[in-house]
Formats: C-alpha cells, sequence, structure tokens
C-alpha cells in the first residue's frame, strides 16, 4: 500500500478502568487519562499508515473533553503530508457526547 496525503481511518475503542486517570494515580477521576488517549491518536496513525513499518515520531494533541468510563472514542487519523521519511496525520475525535480530541501526530518510515 502506498501512504498518500488525504487516506483517513478511524478507531474504536471503549474507555475501561485500565486507561482511567484514576488507575494513572488520580483517585477519584474516572474518566478517559490524557497519556493514554495520546496512545489512541498514535494508534490511530499507525493504522492509517497500514503495513508500512513506521515509529511515533511526535504526538502533538489538544485534550478538549474528559470522557467517562464506560463510553467509547472515536479517533479518525488522515495523512495530511507526507515527506521522504515523515508522515503528519490531523487527528480528530469524539465520544458519544462530543469533540474530546484535536491534533497532530507526525511517525517516521523505518
Amino acid at each position: 500500500m502506498t501512504i498518500e496525503e488525504g487516506f483517513a481511518r478511524t478507531i474504536r475503542r471503549p474507555v475501561s478502568l485500565d486507561v482511567s486517570a484514576e488507575t494513572l494515580g488520580n483517585p477519584g477521576v474516572n474518566v478517559l487519562a490524557t497519556p493514554c488517549l495520546a496512545d489512541l491518536c498514535d494508534e490511530a496513525a499507525r493504522v492509517v499508515c497500514g503495513e508500512e513499518k513506521t515509529g511515533k515520531l511526535r504526538v502533538d494533541i489538544r485534550h478538549l473533553a474528559a470522557t467517562a468510563i464506560g463510553d467509547e472514542v472515536e479517533i479518525a487519523a488522515e495523512i495530511v503530508q507526507v515527506d521522504d521519511r515523515k508522515i503528519v496525520c490531523r487527528i480528530s475525535g469524539r465520544d458519544s457526547h462530543r469533540d474530546m480530541v484535536k491534533g497532530v501526530v507526525e511517525r517516521r518510515r523505518l
């Protein structure tokens, strides 16, 4: 598969206790933790790159809203720039109520 600008993919994941802020050390905060959201955004970028071997270069996101445990998130990645080795993906995501993340993930070809 050739990586091209405009190519997009979406992943859907449940928000469970193992990705909560409480699990990461914030007692009583039962929402999706920002570091776990960053990992989901990178996963979406990895999926849009297909079978091409890539590695995470940079994750730059804004966590716009808290998502409760038990909800589901949908993270979309669209390739917006392809250089010799760098692939830039625009990220957007929402839960069942609202937009909850926007940003950019950069990956590099290995």
